[in-house]
């Protein structure tokens, strides 16, 4: 696929995604900077990103670009310097309920177990529920990431992909309507992230598609999968977005079949490029 015909279809396919689906993230000039010994350090600038609801969007670029920075400010963990981010239709001003982190170490309360790991997250969040409806809350989410039976361990107990599996169920149990993924498949060996990725996936079917999915990766095959669009950030400090890739792939998909999918590899070398361009050998 050409340059021009592909830098057409990416414009077609944003401008579709601003006009006819409710957005569920806007990012309005947002620039964030950090007093240092050494001065003033701006890691993002002037960043505008819309994301719709229901969609999944994956962040990529070298270390140092800013990912988990806008990732952050979309949590609200992160104050800007500049701009702002509107999530829900409100402007972020701190942490909230309606979106949920999972970072790659986990984060599990290594004293509890997990059940108990998910169950003080649900009853700090869903203080209208009676306890029974929050325990069945717990219980359907540890069944649907297949660890029901290993409740009443502690996450030392649990290999690294369970422990994921625990953390992405903690996420959803607590029904935000905003998933952020701060490169939560990082550490797992590849058969184990593969797994993973059908396990997120199905979770997100279950909810009919609703929730929004933001995702930091600095894996290229792991975006294409997951995601309807791929936001390419050029490098630090002072990181903007390069280009957004969208990810014309029909739903559900297949890791075999799309891997020689010709619309694959074209968003496969097109994101390559984009992100090693400049560290090519030349004659």
């Amino acid at each position: 696929m050409n340059t021009q015909i592909q830098t057409t279809l990416v414009d077609s396919a944003n401008e579709f995604h601003k006009l006819s689906r409710q957005t569920n993230i806007d990012i309005r000039d947002l620039t964030i900077s950090f007093k240092t010994p050494k001065g003033v350090y701006t890691a993002v600038k002037d960043i505008n990103l819309q994301v719709a609801k229901g969609e999944i969007v994956s962040i990529i670029g070298h270390s140092g670009c800013g990912k988990s920075t806008l990732m952050n400010a979309i949590s609200g963990m992160v104050k800007p310097s500049k701009g702002e981010v509107i999530a829900n239709g409100k402007v972020v001003k701190g942490p909230g309920p309606d979106r949920g982190i999972v970072f790659q170490n986990y984060s599990l309360l290594p004293w509890l177990s997990v059940y108990k790991n998910i169950f003080e997250a649900v009853d700090s969040v869903m203080t209208g529920k009676t306890r029974a409806e929050k325990l069945t809350i717990v219980e359907d989410n540890l069944k649907m990431v297949n660890l029901w039976e290993h409740k009443d361990k502690l996450p030392g107990q649990l290999s690294g992909g369970m422990k994921q599996r625990v953390a992405i169920a903690r996420a959803f149990a607590i029904n935000p309507s905003i998933l952020l993924l701060d490169e939560p498949f990082g550490a797992l060996d590849a058969l184990t992230k593969g797994s993973m990725h059908i396990e997120l996936l199905k979770l997100w079917n279950l909810d009919n598609r609703n929730k929004t999915i933001v995702m930091v990766t600095h894996d290229i095959e792991e975006a294409i999968f997951l995601s309807d669009r791929v936001v390419v950030m050029n490098n630090g400090p002072e990181a903007t977005i390069r280009e957004i890739v969208d990810v014309p792939l029909d739903r559900p998909r297949n890791k075999k079949a799309i891997a020689h999918d010709p619309v694959y590899m074209d968003i496969h070398d097109r994101l390559l490029n984009l992100l090693f361009d400049k560290f090519s050998i030349e004659d």
